[in-house]
């Protein structure tokens, strides 16, 4: 592997880590718990809501009190401190910039769940908002009556839609609350995005910088108030966030 090429070796590690992270929690889930086929493509139990895995629960607790820790003490503040500096119109502005940006994996996931007219939306709303909305910063396709927004969509979301169930429940460092199958949606997203690894095709650093920098501080507000709202009513907050995500989820699959 020394002799390949950095980016191809960043890529294939990737692709070696997340095998070994999704065989490990199949593998300690367990005989009781041991997520098969049928879990995978039936993640309801009755009328009770989704059915949760958590065969890394101890681990996962490590990893959540980490995130929470960031939260509160990193993207809580820059939350705050951005609301506070940023004007409303340029807030509003740079919201609907980085929402314009992430047109392709909106797309791709329409179209892997046969939403051909959410696919044609999405590219008419890309074209009017990146030209005379100038580059995104204005959403001029919203008075246009065939182009009126529709719900986000994501490879998580279009899995789900397939049939797939959650699998085992996961949080990810920085990134937070996840599981197999929106894991893999999650790869699939970052795949048709040019300025996120693991494939990557902008190879200024300090233009992916500021994208990724850029976006974190723009939805570091909603981002917060979602992390928030899943954690609020238990006693025990990794439990109230893992319930939050899983029917947070649920719902977005059904819309």
């Amino acid at each position: 592997m020394k002799n390949l090429n950095p980016t191809l070796r960043f890529n294939l590690t990737a692709v070696v880590l997340a095998a070994a992270l999704l065989f490990t929690g199949l593998l300690a889930s367990g005989a009781d718990d041991f997520v098969t086929l049928d879990d995978l493509f039936d993640d309801e139990i009755g009328a009770t809501g989704p059915k949760i895995s958590d065969p890394l629960e101890p681990i996962n607790r490590v990893v959540f009190h980490f995130n929470d820790f960031l939260f509160l003490w990193v993207m809580q503040p820059i939350a705050e401190t951005y609301k506070i500096v940023t004007p409303d119109p340029i807030e509003s502005s740079l919201t609907n910039f980085f929402n314009n940006l992430a047109f392709p994996k909106r797309f791709v996931a329409n179209l892997a769940q046969g939403k051909w007219e959410g696919a044609y939306v999405e590219t008419g709303r890309f074209l009017v908002n990146s030209t005379v909305g100038l580059g995104g910063i204005k959403r001029p396709a919203d008075s246009i009556e065939m182009l009126k927004p529709i719900e986000n969509e994501d490879m998580g979301q279009a899995l789900g839609a397939l049939g797939i169930g959650h699998g085992p429940y996961l949080i990810l460092p920085v990134f937070g609350p996840s599981s197999a199958r929106d894991f893999a949606g999650f790869m699939g997203d970052r795949a048709v995005d040019p300025f996120k690894y693991p494939f990557i095709q902008v190879d200024d650093w300090k233009l992916r910088t500021g994208y990724g920098v850029g976006g974190i501080i723009v939805k570091s507000p909603t981002i917060v108030k979602t992390y928030r709202q899943m954690k609020m009513g238990s006693l025990d907050s990794y439990v109230a966030l893992r319930n939050g995500y899983f029917q947070y989820r649920k719902a977005a699959v059904e819309d």
